[in-house]
């Protein structure tokens, strides 16, 4: 009895299972979306954006660098002027030239007329 009341499954796919045509999709042919497509676009134009905001950037670094470097040169120029004319100052007010000025000029130095403040 135990043998007859055994159903019998056929455990293998159908036939029209079998014969039904699998979709294969290839990633190299599957088209873009819109949304992937505009995406896309975006990124390129903020990539040609920041590019172009960093070549400007540069830029103006640069000819900014350029003004601070010519102020410098500048600065040290007029303090080298200055160190000369305070130098020819120093030269032309020395007690030694004086004194041959006065000495050509017929004057005398007399010791008792200087008067020492401190």
């Amino acid at each position: 009895m135990a043998g007859n009341t055994v159903r019998k499954y056929n455990y293998e796919p159908e036939e029209e299972a079998r014969k039904s045509p699998r979709l294969v999709v290839d990633p190299q042919k599957v088209p873009y979306s819109a949304f992937e497509k505009l995406l896309a676009a975006v990124g390129l134009l903020g990539a040609a954006a920041l590019i172009t905001l960093n070549v400007s950037a540069s830029v103006s670094a640069t000819y900014a660098q350029r003004q601070l470097t010519n102020v410098k040169e500048s600065i040290t120029k007029q303090k080298n002027a200055t160190t000369d004319l305070q130098q020819e100052i120093g030269e032309l007010s020395s007690n030694t030239r004086l004194n041959k000025i006065a000495q050509s000029q017929g004057l005398k130095l007399r010791e008792n007329n200087i008067r020492t403040i401190r």
